[in-house]
């Protein structure tokens, strides 16, 4: 739920900076580039619980609330009303709980005897690394452009 929800974030971002004129043709590509690749992790994660016997599109509680955490996300970067600073904000908030789901995934991956699936997560823990530090970069920039 929470890499389906990722997709979407990037997908509002890129709708609403499309509009400001501030952001860059590089930034544009890697939110393009972050888009692709969390659909990426959406697709390894359907791997893994294929793997193991589980049905992926099964909407368990707890993936209920992972989808009702990122909807409030997602309606940030969606509201008209929030800036590209603000925006940002809710995006480095779901790339900090992202990295942090990774972490634990291999964390039980490797606790439960799939060093396969945890080897394959720490290419997307790797990536989302990456977007957490952008992200992060792209926030302060802006602040400080704001000022």
């Amino acid at each position: 739920a929470f890499e389906r929800t990722g997709v979407r974030l990037y997908e509002a971002l890129l709708a609403k900076v499309s509009v400001i004129e501030v952001v860059d043709e590089a930034q544009l590509t890697t939110l393009q580039r972050f888009r692709a690749e969390e659909a990426e992790h959406f697709a390894l994660v359907v791997a893994a619980m294929e793997k193991l016997g589980a049905d992926p599109s099964a909407m368990t509680p707890c993936a209920d609330v992972v989808g009702v955490t990122g909807m409030g996300v997602l309606q940030t970067i969606s509201d008209p009303r929030t800036n590209l600073a603000q925006s940002l904000n809710a995006l480095l908030t779901a790339e900090l709980t992202d990295n942090a789901g990774w972490e634990l995934l291999i964390e039980l991956a490797d606790t439960c005897g799939q060093p396969e699936i945890a080897e394959s997560f720490y290419k997307a823990l790797n990536q989302e690394q990456v977007h957490l530090e952008t992200v992060r970069n792209w926030l302060k920039e802006e602040v400080v452009r704001q000022v």
